[in-house]
This record gives structure tokens, sequence and C-alpha cells, in this order.
């Protein structure tokens, strides 16, 4: 899974930029180090002529169709996604869960993915209620449970969609972290403040850890 790879080598740059969206400390990166990571947060490519697209055709297709795919824009590291529509409401969520779809995934147990999102739930004060307008269903396409040279860090690869009355959010994203129920968390986590957030203006969803459309 070289896409967990990739935020692996871009994590000490960001100094955790992503998924926590916290600052890097003060001198924790030169001028020129910053200049380099805002503009990768700021770069949208197509997923599909994305190097992740290219180097992970294992990943592809396991959850997204190619319709999806063709919808996607982003960079490695706040992900890629296309709002379609979606609008946020209210504070009623449908939980569908994340399951497995490539033998490493498997590796991640259901019950971690559902334990994540309660957590997200309650720190949101999100109401659980399986007929909400808002309804979280996605795939774990890809998992690094144990660090090797080649993937040096544990990780997840989520697509998920967060389904509201007026259209999907579409969103794909990788994380790595020290232990695996920290990437769960984190990965899921991120993807549902954005979707949270997307309705509110650029300098405000920034501070709030969401990524813009």
């Amino acid at each position: 899974m070289r896409s967990v790879v990739i935020l692996g080598l871009v994590m000490p740059l960001a100094a955790q930029t992503a998924p926590q969206a916290q600052a890097p400390p003060p001198g924790a990166l030169s001028p020129q180090q910053a200049l380099a990571l805002w503009q990768r947060l700021g770069a949208r490519e197509a997923f599909l002529d994305s190097a992740e697209a290219h180097s992970e055709p294992q990943s592809l297709y396991r959850y997204f169709d190619r319709m999806d795919y063709a919808r996607l824009r982003g960079n490695p590291v706040l992900g890629y996604y296309d709002r379609g529509g979606f609008k946020w409401t209210g504070n009623r969520v449908a939980w569908h869960g994340i399951g497995p779809v490539t033998p490493d995934a498997a590796a991640v147990s259901a019950r971690a993915w559902d334990e994540a999102f309660g957590i997200i739930a309650r720190k949101r004060n999100w109401v659980i209620d399986p007929k909400a307008p808002i309804r979280v269903s996605g795939a774990c396409v890809g998992a690094v449970l144990e660090p090797s040279r080649e993937e040096p860090m544990r990780g997840v690869c989520i697509e998920v969609r967060v389904a509201s009355p007026s259209g999907d959010l579409l969103y794909r994203f990788s994380v790595a972290k020290p232990t695996i129920e920290d990437a769960v968390g984190a990965a899921l986590d991120w993807v549902l403040c954005c979707a949270a957030n997307l309705d509110q203006g650029p300098a405000q969803g920034r501070a709030n850890g969401a990524a813009q459309p």
C-alpha cells in the first residue's frame, strides 16, 4: 500500500498538518519547507492522473467505480474528494460501517471502525440514527499492519461515501500513524470533519481542519 508510504514521507514535513490540521510548532520548518508544504496542500489534481492511482491499482474499483474516480480531485496529503451537491444537515447520522475489500484491509476489524465512529460521534455531539439524513458508508481499500522497509508506517486507505438529501460526498484518504488504531481513528475523523465543515468559509473551514472544495 504505497499511498501510506507517500503519507509517511509527507507527514514529517507537514508536522501532522493532516489529519489533525494542527500548525507546525514554531521553528519546526524552514521557510523553504513551509513553502513546499503549503504549495502541496493547495494543489488539486485529478485522481485518475495521480501517482497514487497509477501505483495502487490493487486498491482501485473495490468500492468506488470509474465514474466516482473521475470526479475525485485533491492531493496525497488532504486526500481526493468530490462534493457532488452534498450538504451537511442537522446532527443525526446513520452509520453503515467501513468494510474491508482487500486482503490486507481484512486485518482491520469492523469493530475498530465502529468504535472509531462512536468516539467521533460523541465528540461532535452527533445522534446515531439509522433513519438520519446523513448516511456514512465506505470501504477500507488498503492497510499496513506491520511496518517494513518498503512500508515503514502503519496506516489505512479508505473510500467513503457520505450521503445527504442533496447529494453525496465522495472521499478517498490515506493516513499513516504509529498504531493502526490511531490510523483508523484519524482517517475517519478527517473525512467526517471535512464533510461537516464544507459549507463554512475558507478561513473558518481551514481553522476547523476542513478541506475546501
